[in-house]
């Protein structure tokens, strides 16, 4: 029963077309985290002060080759985003990018880490089959085991997230989020929409149904996300969910690279699907 199922796995098929649309979100976001490594670079380089390793010290590179390094993943980053050996250039940037965590664990951030591990995986998928620059090679379906591998990899991270604050008696309680959202103020510069907003939740009270409402979100959308019957509304309101914390605190681009990722649960059934492919494909007028 397990290897039919793994079997079932492996041989899936269908439309690859969105896989291309999501390369080449996870392709702007890899830019974006070498623009702001190389940023960090000019400002100092991390092996010259304090760092901790996961590697030996004798593998952590020096200034210079670090500099190549970050030029490097620029470079793959944008052959992610035009299409151009664009799977080659996911694997080699996931590597890279794992390497250089690897380099200085003071350096590590969740939403860096599930962004290298997304770039790995859809290395695996057909994504190179739309949305490039050049012409489009290959047939519109293809083999989708790696997709599923990357939605797979969503549901992990809200079940690891969600499980971890359930545990954990201050985030349960709200304390968390209220220490958090204090932070978050102290950083706003002056009144704005954004500092009232801030300043409504940041109650106790308040925080502790935020969450309880936060844990309940990430628990229902490790599963939610996968049935028929609860995609779309799963898929609505985690976009909610990630707005939200993208208005109410600083966590790069983990909000954008989780909706680029959502991009996988969209199924051909769905309406929404079915209206953005009408759009793109009707001919024009007078044809």
């Amino acid at each position: 029963m397990m290897l039919a199922f793994l079997r079932r796995w492996r041989d899936v098929e269908g439309d690859v077309t969105v896989l291309g649309a999501v390369r080449v979100a996870l392709g702007v976001l890899l830019c974006a985290n070498a623009l702001r490594a190389a940023d960090e670079l000019r400002r100092g380089y991390f092996g010259d002060v304090f760092h901790w390793p996961f590697l030996p010290e004798a593998l952590v590179p020096s200034r210079g080759v670090y500099a190549a390094l970050v030029l490097g993943q620029l470079a793959l980053a944008v052959l992610v985003v035009i299409g151009l050996r664009a799977r080659d250039a996911l694997l080699a940037s996931s590597l890279l990018g794992t390497y250089v965590l690897l380099c200085n664990r003071l350096e590590y951030h969740h939403n860096r880490w599930a962004l290298f591990c997304y770039a790995g995986l859809l290395a695996f998928a057909p994504c190179d089959r739309s949305f490039r620059v050049t012409k489009t090679a290959g047939a519109r379906t293809g083999p989708l085991w790696a997709a599923r591998l990357a939605q797979l990899q969503v549901s992990i991270i809200y079940l690891a997230s969600g499980g971890s604050k359930l545990l954990d008696p201050d985030w349960r309680s709200g304390r968390v989020l209220l220490e958090r959202f204090r932070l978050y103020a102290q950083s706003l510069d002056g009144p704005g929409i954004i500092a009232w907003l801030v300043a409504q939740v940041s109650r106790p009270d308040v925080t502790g149904v935020l969450a309880a409402l936060a844990i309940t979100t990430e628990l229902f959308l490790a599963v939610g996300l996968w049935s028929r019957r609860t995609r779309a509304f799963a898929l609505c309101w985690g976009i909610l969910f990630h707005l939200a914390i993208e208005a109410t605190s600083r966590v790069e681009g983990f909000t954008w690279l989780t909706l680029a990722v959502y991009a996988l649960f969209v199924t051909p059934e769905m309406r929404a699907w079915r209206l953005l492919v009408a759009t793109f494909t009707r001919p024009p007028k007078g044809n």
